[in-house]
């Protein structure tokens, strides 16, 4: 697995059964149903640009397939963080490739953070996603800006 890099918790596999925005999820594990937040990333909050796009995107990708989860931690709402797999590939990192999400700076600590930010370099470089517009605002600073 590419995540093989320490965390919190054993790995798990889960079904997503919903597609809260671009960077959340919920799967069943189980009879447990957990509210998953991707590690590391940031997508656009859902009044900003891209929101639905990146929504769309890990919808068509994830949604009602099989996941795996390896925990990190949980964030201040209770909610698991986690890096995630699907089929072998690194869904976090792919939303970053895309063009979907940022990587987060402020919580994007690990080994895997310096070629999600190679990848997100690439992604704006090509304007792809969020990257089409020419001054896009990361969530952390677009909250600021609206709370």
């Amino acid at each position: 697995m590419w995540f093989s890099e320490g965390h919190a918790d054993p790995t798990f596999t889960a079904v997503v059964t919903k597609i809260i925005d671009g960077d959340s999820i919920v799967v069943k594990n189980g009879k447990k149903y957990i509210e998953v937040r991707f590690y590391g990333i940031d997508c656009p909050e859902w009044n900003q640009h891209s929101a639905t796009l990146a929504k769309r995107y890990i919808k068509s990708w994830i949604y009602k397939k099989k996941v795996v989860i390896a925990p990190q931690y949980h964030d201040s709402y209770g909610r698991l963080v986690a890096l995630i797999e699907h089929n072998g590939q690194d869904v976090n990192g792919g939303l970053v490739k895309s063009g979907m999400a940022w990587v987060y700076p402020k919580y994007c600590k690990k080994k895997v953070c310096e070629k999600w930010r190679e990848d997100q370099s690439s992604a704006k470089g090509e304007s792809r996603g969020l990257w089409e517009s020419m001054e896009p605002v990361p969530p952390w600073q677009w909250k600021r800006m609206h709370h």
